[in-house]
């Protein structure tokens, strides 16, 4: 022990006095006093001097110089200064006064003609040693709760980032344990690839932000950190050689995130004023930061998946769209149109109903592909299938076989006149001109119809019935319908 430190508490102005003549005239032999301070409060305390908590201390009260009630003023104490040694010096009331003391630990009770014993001196030097074990103790413990705490907060994170797969959940976790671990102000995150840093994610007054405060100098602490792949501690920005070109107050560390040599990013932890960050402190910020690096890792591979089952899933449909569809005109090919007029038959059959076929094709569409040539009549195919999708309803299915032919399923029909106005529609629309590529194009239709089951309770018979229906309707000039007729 380097030194006694004693409190006295008196009104007495020349108390402290009295105990430092005590000590130092005070001799015995093979004893010899280590060197000693004395601090003297003159009035009972309502708060106790902050440098005198943290320190092994011997608080010596003067009892005669108050009118006080002391078991109160002992309990005061006590709860001021826990852990400390307590003489009370009295010669009044004695009997009682030890009763006291006896119900309260670490409490001596001392007359004032024994401050100038012989054994005062080692007296005072065994409740040093006794209040510095204490200290020590508490200290300890104190040490101790504040590394369960940070173990607990750790285990807390890593159990959080093992079971988040979201990139912006993982972020969150990382900067909010970040944060319990120093009690720190703000924390950031950025992204390092191909010696870029991007923005990840911040935290600071209490909400998540989607936008950095200040985009990193190139020569600033997390370009540092993100190029050399170590930690950088700056415990006072203003004496800081990183920040000379900054007027900033506070302090910063930054850790890298890494997996094997490889740097994925910086975690970037920030306290408004200065700060010396302890050895834990820094283990425990770059335990997290391991963590977080697998975490992040793991969330950008499950994010890399989920893009790639979302590709595959979409060329799945891509091919499964383009085997049952046309590639030009996206309408439903022979293959759908079969396989949509066989579940319609089936309903039609138990409803007994009528289904409509229509087949038609444009009329003199070589001539349109001769004079404007095979892109204007591509053109031409689209913007018919686009007019056609325009006026049928949902339930009805235009699809196309080819060329320039087209097949048409009208369900649910009621009577003929049903399939009849629609056929006056598809007149009306495909003979109103298109304009493609700058030209005029004017087209015509002629289209057969059959009915089911009038005309066949199968899918090719009527097909071929409408097909001779529309044959009829060409023979008639073109730009008509004709009904099948057996």
């Amino acid at each position: 022990m380097d030194k006694l430190h004693i409190l006295t508490i008196s009104s007495k102005s020349g108390f402290s006095k009295q105990i430092k003549a005590a000590l130092k005239s005070t001799t015995r032999e093979r004893f010899t006093i280590p060197p000693f301070g004395v601090d003297q409060l003159t009035a009972l305390p309502e708060e106790i001097p902050e440098e005198l908590m943290d320190i092994p201390l011997v608080v010596l009260v003067d009892l005669d110089s108050f009118k006080i009630d002391v078991e109160g003023t002992v309990n005061q104490i006590k709860e001021y200064l826990p852990g400390k040694s307590l003489v009370l010096i009295s010669d009044q009331g004695y009997s009682k006064l030890e009763s006291i003391v006896l119900s309260v630990p670490a409490t001596f009770l001392l007359k004032t003609d024994e401050l100038t014993s012989s054994l005062f001196p080692p007296f005072l030097y065994s409740l040093i040693s006794q209040a510095n074990l204490i200290q020590n103790n508490l200290d300890f413990q104190e040490n101790l709760n504040n590394r369960l705490n940070e173990l607990l907060l750790i285990r807390k994170a890593s159990l959080h980032l093992t079971l988040n797969l979201s990139l912006d959940s993982v972020l969150e976790a990382i900067l909010e344990s970040a944060l319990e671990l120093v009690d720190a102000d703000d924390a950031h995150i950025f992204f390092y690839e191909h010696g870029v840093l991007s923005f990840g994610a911040a935290l600071f007054d209490g909400d998540l932000q989607k936008k950095p405060f200040l985009s990193p100098r190139q020569d600033g602490l997390t370009y540092n950190v993100a190029r050399g792949g170590t930690v950088l501690v700056v415990n006072d920005m203003l004496t800081d050689p990183l920040f000379s070109d900054r007027d900033w107050d506070g302090s910063i560390i930054g850790i890298p995130l890494k997996i094997g040599n490889k740097v994925l990013g910086v975690m970037n932890v920030a306290l408004h004023k200065p700060h010396v960050f302890l050895d834990n402190e820094i283990q425990s910020l770059e335990f997290l930061g391991e963590q977080a690096s697998i975490a992040i890792q793991n969330a950008n591979l499950y994010e890399q998946a989920q893009q790639e089952i979302a590709d595959r899933i979409k060329a799945e449909e891509a091919i499964k769209h383009l085997a049952n569809h046309d590639a030009l005109t996206g309408l439903p090919n022979r293959r759908l149109f079969n396989e949509r007029i066989k579940l319609e038959i089936s309903r039609a059959q138990r409803n007994k109903q009528k289904i409509g076929i229509m087949l038609f094709d444009l009329d003199h569409l070589k001539k349109v592909n001769d004079s404007y040539g095979h892109n204007v009549g591509d053109l031409l195919l689209q913007a018919v299938a686009q007019r056609l999708l325009g006026l049928l309803r949902k339930s009805d299915t235009v699809a196309r076989m080819g060329g320039d032919e087209f097949l048409l399923i009208l369900p649910e029909m009621q009577h003929q006149e049903d399939a009849v106005q629609t056929a006056d529609r598809i007149l009306e629309t495909l003979s109103t001109p298109f304009l493609l590529e700058g030209y005029q194009v004017d087209i015509t239709t002629s289209i057969g119809i059959a009915f089911y089951p009038d005309d066949g309770d199968e899918v090719n018979l009527l097909v071929k019935n409408a097909d001779i229906a529309m044959y009829k309707a060409k023979e008639k000039g073109g730009n008509v319908y004709h009904i099948f007729t057996s």
